[in-house]
């Protein structure tokens, strides 16, 4: 998953917590919200639980005080922030690469999921279809309508002097919203959607037993 992205993890993980509190201008508009977001995740989890991606573990902190975890986080540098501010176990792996688990309730995962080519995407949706058996699918992410939707972002970011957004925007696999549409649609679930802020969308997907639908 994305393990072309370590180097900026490392980077990411001692900067990360003040990027989402608004302390960076560039990353103001990605994370507006973003306590509120995160609250609306964990309302949309039931029981057992397993997050990829925790990050420094801001979304973790949340579930835990509602739900059992299971906490997944490729790189060593945010995993080690996210075990000292969660106390739990934070195990290694990523998107295509976990520990097996028989079953849980919910999978979850809040701006990460873009580090995986639009083929990791499905791979991975199809993986937890057949290990993890989840009903339940909510994801938090950056991501655009259209090809068009996206390069106005990559202009208004590109008009504001956002030199490290622009880049972001340029070397990241953001989906577009009828791609992850698709893919959970695809597998059988049940897709809900709606736009956080100017980047970040909310995506609901409910397995469904009888067939799909939108």
């Amino acid at each position: 998953m994305g393990l072309q992205f370590m180097d900026i993890f490392k980077e990411w993980a001692s900067q990360y917590d003040e990027t989402v509190n608004g302390h960076d201008e560039q990353y103001k508009e990605v994370f507006t919200g973003y306590d509120t977001m995160l609250d609306e995740v964990v309302e949309q989890l039931d029981g057992r639980v397993m997050e990829f991606g925790v990050g420094t573990g801001n979304l973790s902190a949340r579930i835990l005080k509602q739900h059992e975890l299971i906490a997944i986080e490729p790189s060593d540098e945010m995993r080690e922030v996210a075990i000292q501010k969660l106390g739990i176990e934070v195990k290694t792996g990523d998107f295509l690469n976990y520990p097996a688990e028989q079953r849980v309730d919910s999978i979850v995962s809040s701006y990460a999921f873009h580090h995986l080519t639009d083929v990791e995407k499905r791979q991975a949706i199809e993986s937890y279809v057949e290990h993890l058996d989840s009903p339940r699918f909510v994801l938090l992410d950056t991501m655009f309508e259209s090809a068009e939707a996206r390069a106005q972002i990559i202009n208004w970011a590109t008009e504001h002097g956002y030199a490290d957004l622009v880049e972001d925007l340029n070397r990241e696999y953001y989906p577009y919203t009828d791609t992850i549409r698709s893919i959970l649609e695809d597998n059988g679930y049940a897709v809900q959607m709606e736009q956080k802020n100017k980047f970040v969308w909310l995506v609901v997907a409910t397995k469904q037993t009888g067939g799909t639908q939108s």
